[in-house]
């Protein structure tokens, strides 16, 4: 049996299936099986057929599909959850560019600070840069209108320390005064 959304397209069990997996995958976010019902234009009897299903098949895989509560999340196989944090970290290390890595100091001593501003420091346009930081989770934007920047606490916490105050020259780098003045 297959139902219609309103794109016209036949979604038949296995196609909702695909589906509402798809949507847990992109989600940054816990989803409910009414969300999940007015997204793909279902039933709700239909999407749980649908989310028992595919936790069933999740669980002998690297990632599952878990409920909490009324919500539903992919997460990864928690058996796995060392080497999967032993990964994350090299990747972080691995794939900032000198770029990024000056884009991020300069956000870790200057922060919050608006996105002008740090191009005004680089002398550069960076909003490919603080878009990669901000998928590694490594910096969050405190405004969006405003376009305020500062690091996150997963850059906190993969660094190590407890607090900014514990990077080196943080408290003189850290004025508000022109970073010229500092670097004579």
């Amino acid at each position: 049996m297959s139902a219609k959304i309103s794109n016209g397209v036949e979604l038949t069990q296995e196609k909702l299936k695909s589906l509402i997996e798809s949507l847990l995958f992109i989600a940054n976010r816990p989803l409910s099986k009414k969300e999940l019902a007015k997204i793909t234009e279902q039933k709700i009897s239909k999407v749980e057929e649908a989310l028992k299903e595919l936790t069933e098949e999740s669980q002998e895989k690297g990632i599952k599909i878990i409920q909490n509560g009324q919500e539903w999340q992919m997460v990864t196989d928690p058996t796995n959850s060392s080497i999967i944090q032993k990964f994350l970290k090299q990747e972080i290390n691995q794939e900032l560019t000198p770029a990024s890595l000056e884009t991020l100091s300069i956000i870790a001593y200057r922060g919050p600070i608006k996105r002008d501003e740090l191009e005004q420091i680089r002398g550069v346009n960076c909003s490919i840069i603080l878009r990669n930081l901000l998928i590694k989770g490594l910096i969050i934007e405190e405004d969006k209108d405003k376009e305020i920047y500062n690091v996150s606490l997963d850059f906190i916490r993969h660094l190590g320390i407890n607090d900014l105050n514990e990077l080196p020259d943080y408290q003189k780098l850290n004025q508000d005064i022109p970073l010229s003045s500092l670097l004579e």
